[in-house]
Formats: C-alpha cells, sequence, structure tokens
C-alpha cells in the first residue's frame, strides 16, 4: 500500500511540473505577417548613373518590396537620354528624374522662364508628360540639384571669384580656366551658353574638357587634383562631397539654371493599376531636402557606402521601414 502511494504520489508530481512547465512557458512570438503579394507585374525601376540616382532609386524599390509589389533592380542605368528613353518604351517603369529636364522633353519648352520657377516646372512637367506620354511624376523632393560651377575654395579665394559675375571678369582678362563638365551641359541652352549669355564670357573649345555623362563625382575629383590643369568644374547642388574636396560653388545671383528638383516618375499603366503607390512614395520624398540628400549622396560618393545600405539606413532611421 505504502508502495502504490508512494508511485502514486511520483507519478502526481511529474505531472505537475510538465503541466506548471507547460502553464509557465511563455507564448511564441508572432510571425510578421507577409505583406500582401500585389496583382501587378514586377516594376522595373531605374535611375541614372549617379550616387544620387542610385540611392532614391533603391527607396523606390525598398519601399516597393515592404508593401508587397515586386520590383527589378535597374538602378545606375545610364544617361539621362538612356533612361528617358527606356520610361517612354517601357523597358523600365519607374525612375527618379528631375523638374528641370521637362523643358528638354516637351517641344517647345526649352528655355522658357516656368522652369526656373520650382511648382511652376513642376506643375508643367506633370501636366505635359501626363497627356503626351502616360508618364506620371509623383512628389518632388524639396532640394534643387541644379547645374553650377565651383572650384577650388582656395583658388577662388585668391582670385576673389566669389559669383559668376566675378568669374566671368576672371575668364575675360584671360585667367587661366580649364573646366570639365558634361557635354550636355556644354551645349545645351539651359547650361554653360546660359551662363555665357547671362553674364557676358565665352569660353573656346580649347577651355572645355566634355564628358560624356552627367556623374560628376570624377568631375570634381579632377578639379580638385587638378588633373590637366582642370580648375573649374560644373557641380549639382545636392553633391555631398564638395567640403571634403575643398571645393567651393561659385555663386549664380541671376538662377540661371533651370531647378532641378529630384522626382519618381512611373508610367501610368502602372500607377492605375497601383494607385496606392504616392502614398507610399511622397511622404519620403517630402523629407528629402537640399541638406539631407548633400549628406546621402557624400556617403556614397566620398565614403564609398553602397546606395542599397544608405537608402535603407535613411528610411529605417525615419521610420519609413522596420
Amino acid at each position: 500500500m505504502k508502495r502504490t502511494f508512494l508511485l502514486a504520489l511520483a507519478a502526481f508530481s511529474v505531472a505537475a511540473i510538465v503541466l506548471g512547465g507547460c502553464a509557465t512557458k511563455p507564448p511564441a512570438a508572432p510571425v510578421p505577417a507577409e505583406p500582401a503579394k500585389k496583382d501587378v507585374p514586377a516594376i522595373k525601376v531605374g535611375s541614372l548613373l549617379d550616387s544620387e540616382g542610385a540611392v532614391l532609386g533603391s527607396m523606390v524599390i525598398q519601399m516597393l518590396d515592404a508593401n508587397g509589389f515586386e520590383t527589378v533592380d535597374k538602378t545606375k542605368l545610364g544617361t539621362p537620354d538612356v533612361v528617358r528613353k527606356a520610361l517612354l518604351e517601357g523597358e523600365v517603369d519607374a525612375t527618379i528624374d528631375y523638374t528641370g529636364s521637362g523643358q528638354f522633353y516637351i517641344a517647345g519648352q526649352e528655355g522658357l522662364p516656368v522652369w526656373n520657377d520650382a511648382k511652376g516646372g513642376y506643375d508643367t512637367i506633370a501636366k505635359l508628360d501626363k497627356e503626351q506620354n502616360n508618364l506620371v511624376w509623383l512628389a518632388p523632393a524639396p532640394a534643387n540639384n541644379t547645374e553650377l560651377v565651383c572650384g577650388k575654395t582656395d583658388f577662388l579665394t585668391a582670385n576673389n571669384i566669389v559669383t559668376m559675375a566675378d568669374f566671368a571678369k576672371y575668364v575675360n582678362d584671360g585667367g587661366k580656366t580649364k573646366v570639365i563638365c558634361s557635354q550636355t551641359w556644354a551645349d545645351k541652352v539651359g547650361g554653360l551658353p546660359s551662363m555665357e549669355k547671362a553674364y557676358g564670357f565665352k569660353l573656346t573649345k580649347s577651355q572645355i574638357i566634355p564628358l560624356s555623362d552627367g556623374v560628376t563625382a570624377q568631375m570634381l575629383k579632377a578639379v580638385a587634383e587638378g588633373t590637366d590643369g582642370v580648375n573649374f568644374s560644373l557641380a549639382y547642388g545636392t553633391d555631398g562631397q564638395l567640403a571634403d574636396l575643398g571645393l567651393t560653388i561659385i555663386e549664380d545671383p541671376k538662377s540661371v539654371p533651370p531647378v532641378y528638383e529630384p522626382t519618381p516618375i512611373f508610367r501610368g499603366e502602372i500607377i492605375d493599376a497601383a494607385p496606392e503607390i504616392p502614398g507610399i512614395l511622397n511622404p519620403i520624398f517630402e523629407t528629402l531636402d537640399q541638406a539631407t540628400l548633400q549628406k546621402l549622396n557624400a556617403e556614397v560618393a566620398f565614403a564609398g557606402k553602397d546606395p542599397k545600405v544608405v537608402a535603407k539606413e535613411y528610411l529605417v532611421a525615419n521610420g519609413f521601414l522596420k
């Protein structure tokens, strides 16, 4: 009898331990739900070759992925003309472009004053590109990535060059001048020719080193190092490595170049199929002011970080991604 009692007591104790363990075991953490897949074909996202295009294109891709869209990464696709053609022909479904470039996409718009106004330029290209090409421009970033001229800070100081009027005087007085820039900027109405007309100077062919693409990283490096006698360079308003390279933008008090605000563009068919996309991307681009883009660009162009990593860190830090 005693043996039977002890066996029963032992069995009860084991059961109690097992049941108690089950009762106190913490519940398993819930598995995060995967975003519901969208009934939209894979969205091919392209960008220009530069660091800014790669970072912003990566932001678009990561946000679309996080919201259930399938994407194809075609960032760093090519020069502006290559990317624009790819968008029009459906080789990409979305890209990052600049409001001021709209004047070159729509016949009869090049050089008009409206492109020197941020809102006017955006409203014009958004309206005409939708009507003529069924392309949808989303909210632009409030950062003017316009085309300017820069030089080494100590060189500019030594030659009393602060504004483009000072630059014009330096050129006209016979100062040694060699400008590195994109071929497009050297040729187009809103580029160098407009600067020359506005400030009264004229560069000879021997004073210009034109490059086939618009990537300013190599241009800025050339002027910082004085490569082949280069002492001036094309620069963009959101270039991030200017200070690190000891370079300064020459002021343009006449605001000659158009306003270039980076903006996501989608083929209309994509927005028709997924009208929620503007609501996903617009809040992000509205946070990307001039200083922010300079910092992000510097992380890629100067610090050598992967654009995808820079994009993700920004999205996470600002609460757009977890």
